[in-house]
C-alpha cells in the first residue's frame, strides 16, 4: 500500500516539466543543495504560511542551513517535495514529503494532521517528518557511497 502511495505521489512529483519548476527554497545537504518545493497547503492555511511552517520546521530539524532558491535554474537534482492529501470526511489531512534524485524517488514521509491544527502543531510535524526523512537521506547517501558488494550483511 505504501508503494502505491509513493508512486502516486511520485507520478507527478517527479515529473520533467515539475524538476524545471523553480523551487520554494533550498537546503543544504551531505551532498549538497536540495531544492525543496510546495505544492499546496492544508485547508485553512495559505500556501504563504505553510510555506513558512515547512521553512521553520525545516530549519529547526536540521543543522542544515536553509537559503533562498536561485532565480533560474539550473536547480539541484536532489528536490524535497511537500503534499497535502485532504481526507474531507474525517477533517484531517495527510502531509506527505518525498525526497527525488532527478526523477527517480527514494524517500517517502507522511502523517496526518487535523484540518484545524494551528500552524505551531504544524511546524512540530513538519519538524519530526524532516527529521526522520533526512535520517533515510543520510542512509541512502551512505549505500550509495559504498563500494559494491559492500552492502548492509
Amino acid at each position: 500500500m505504501s508503494l502505491l502511495a509513493l508512486s502516486a505521489v511520485s507520478a507527478c512529483a517527479g515529473s520533467p516539466a515539475t524538476l524545471e519548476m523553480r523551487p520554494d527554497f533550498q537546503v543544504a545537504t551531505a551532498i549538497g543543495p536540495a531544492s525543496v518545493s510546495i505544492r499546496e497547503a492544508p485547508p485553512g492555511m495559505t500556501l504563504e504560511e505553510f510555506d513558512r511552517v515547512v521553512k521553520s520546521g525545516m530549519e529547526s530539524a536540521l543543522a542544515e542551513s536553509i537559503e533562498p532558491a536561485p532565480a533560474a535554474g539550473p536547480f539541484p537534482d536532489r528536490r524535497v517535495v511537500w503534499h497535502v492529501d485532504t481526507i474531507p470526511p474525517r477533517g484531517v489531512s495527510n502531509l506527505i514529503v518525498n525526497v527525488f534524485d532527478g526523477s527517480v524517488p527514494f524517500a517517502y514521509e507522511q502523517q496526518e494532521v487535523d484540518n484545524d491544527d494551528p500552524p505551531d502543531i504544524v511546524t512540530g510535524v513538519v519538524q519530526s517528518m524532516t527529521r526522520r526523512l533526512f535520517a533515510a537521506i543520510e542512509r541512502h547517501d551512505q549505500a550509495a557511497s559504498r563500494p559494491r558488494g559492500q552492502g548492509d550483511r
